[in-house]
């Protein structure tokens, strides 16, 4: 099961997204949900007809707000914060960086808007579609800008977070685990950089053959299959979680998707 299919779920944590969203002076109507989870939602919000300045109105935004409340009796506002924080720094900091959501604005202390990219993800796409042989140089150019900033995303191994435009070209997203070291004078952060973003051109390359592997020779193939041992630990790992997670939620919260609203 894809995690992409996490807006298949009940919201078990959290606020829904609104129906309305005032923003900038300008009002949006939610058109559907892309995402809820644990942690955040995200939606996309239509400019409403009645907006006073009709020129600044007539494209969608990208909302994502994360989730504030308790779990339990674990206060969990903090993280919330903290997150949201993270996301809307690696996007400002990229926001001059073609193949980037451009940030917008920070609604509140947990939210922000950011240009919603029309398309679908690459494992969507992917079902019916083989992406062109310019795509997956071009989404390797986006993330070597990504790393010259001295950014790692470390969340490539989900198709989900490469999106395929409608002229069917590469957008890189979800930013809510990247990690910069900038400013930190540690010795060793450089080395540690360097292998996170070693990993990053793993997951993408694994994805590029999955997809296009015709443009590998055979050894290139097995080149692009050897994994470093933290992808081995991670392997090993998340194999059971993701068991024991998708086991819970499918007896606990599972729902018919919804209709795009």
């Amino acid at each position: 099961m894809a995690d992409a299919d996490w807006v298949r779920y009940k919201q078990i944590r959290g606020k829904d997204l609104p129906q309305v969203l005032s923003w900038n002076g300008q009002v949006y109507h939610r058109e559907r949900v892309l995402k809820r989870d644990f942690y955040a939602a995200v939606g996309i919000y239509q400019p409403s007809t009645s907006n006073p300045d009709a020129a600044n109105s007539t494209a969608p935004v990208l909302y994502k707000i994360y989730h504030a409340d308790r779990f339990g009796l674990i206060p969990l506002g903090w993280l919330g914060r903290f997150l949201c924080r993270r996301e809307m720094h690696f996007l400002k900091r990229l926001s001059d960086v073609p193949g980037i959501p451009k940030f917008r604005e920070q609604v509140d202390a947990t939210s922000f808007v950011r240009e919603y990219v029309p398309g679908c993800n690459l494992r969507e796409y992917s079902r019916e579609h083989t992406p062109d042989a310019q795509f997956f140089p071009e989404l390797k150019s986006i993330l070597q800008a990504v790393h010259d900033r001295g950014i790692s995303h470390n969340d490539l191994s989900k198709p989900e977070n490469i999106v395929v435009t409608e002229a069917g070209r590469p957008v890189l997203i979800d930013f809510q685990i990247a990690l910069d070291f900038a400013g930190r004078k540690v010795p060793g952060l450089g080395t540690l950089m360097r292998y996170f973003q070693r990993i990053d051109g793993y997951h993408i390359t694994k994805i590029h053959r999955r997809r296009r592997p015709m443009d590998f020779a055979p050894e290139e193939i097995a080149n692009a299959k050897k994994k470093g041992w933290l992808l081995h630990i991670h392997g090993h790992l998340r194999r059971p979680y993701r068991a024991v997670r998708h086991r819970v939620l499918n007896r606990l919260t599972v729902e018919s998707p919804t209709a795009p609203r």
